[in-house]
């Protein structure tokens, strides 16, 4: 995977990165070790939490060197005209409602004749049980009323990979490159130590648990029932807590789950 980022982000020796809507900065650490330390790496983000934590965990990675943050909106992003080589970002599109404008933003920033990139997901996500085909599909129709309700609700395209080429277009960017990073996860792959899986499954069964009521607005917003949300969030809970105690069961759970991340590239045209 390592090699796939280098060389579609074209990262080399002496460039000014730029990662927007950064978080705590794994992504932005991550495009450091891609540049085997001879870049100049700077986050931005609007949650002074994030940035705060940025900092630490930047330290604490012996990486402050080449790795700064700096708060600011990704629609009003706080760096001159032309400053970066690469400007781009993870996950932060589809959490806004207007995406063209923060894109545009970057475009901005970035120097004519170099590149914006961003990875977001896509609609290609699976989740497959061969022995509980009812919740598969209970799953799918879950999932679609949830990102129905959450573009009715407050506007914003959680799976907005297969629009980033148009919007690129849209905010002057040429010269556009795309490709898919596939995640698989498949509890009874042997590749996978079993403690991997079971601290894996743990966070998403928490994190699920913290989610669940809010998502469920999202989901009834979205077109479906009470009741069906309430038979998903029971089968789910069930499922994943039975697996977790049993770990025979857990290494021979043949579900599938899949998601997809589109990477995307425009570039800024040179000036005339």
């Amino acid at each position: 995977m390592n090699q796939f980022y280098e060389s579609f982000l074209d990262i080399r020796a002496g460039q000014k990165i730029v990662d927007v809507g950064c978080g705590p900065g794994d992504f932005t650490r991550y495009l450091a070790r891609l540049s085997d330390g001879k870049s100049k790496i700077l986050g931005v983000d609007s949650n002074p939490k994030s940035i705060k934590a940025g900092i630490a965990d930047t330290k604490k990675a012996h990486l402050s060197h080449i790795v700064s943050y700096k708060l600011g909106d990704a629609y009003k992003i706080p760096i001159d005209d032309d400053y970066a080589d690469l400007t781009c970002c993870r996950t932060l599109l589809m959490h806004l409602d207007n995406p063209l404008k923060a894109v545009r933003e970057m475009a901005r920033i970035t120097k004519p004749g170099r590149h914006v990139v961003a990875v977001e997901q896509g609609k290609m996500g699976i989740y497959y049980d061969p022995n509980d085909k009812r919740f598969s599909r209970l799953s799918d129709q879950v999932w679609e009323a949830q990102l129905r309700g959450i573009r009715k609700l407050e506007g914003k395209e959680f799976r907005i990979g297969e629009k980033l080429p148009g919007i690129f277009q849209e905010a002057g960017l040429v010269d556009m490159k795309a490709e898919i990073q596939n995640n698989v996860y498949l509890a009874s792959d042997p590749r996978r130590p079993l403690n991997d899986v079971r601290e894996e499954l743990r966070f998403y069964l928490a994190f699920f648990k913290e989610r669940m009521e809010t998502d469920r607005k999202y989901q009834i917003a979205g077109g479906l029932s009470n009741a069906k949300v309430s038979e998903y969030n029971k089968g789910y809970m069930s499922k994943t807590e039975g697996l977790l105690a049993d770990d025979q069961k857990l290494r021979r759970d043949p579900t599938v789950i899949t998601d997809a991340l589109y990477i995307v590239s425009g570039m800024k045209p040179r000036q005339t």
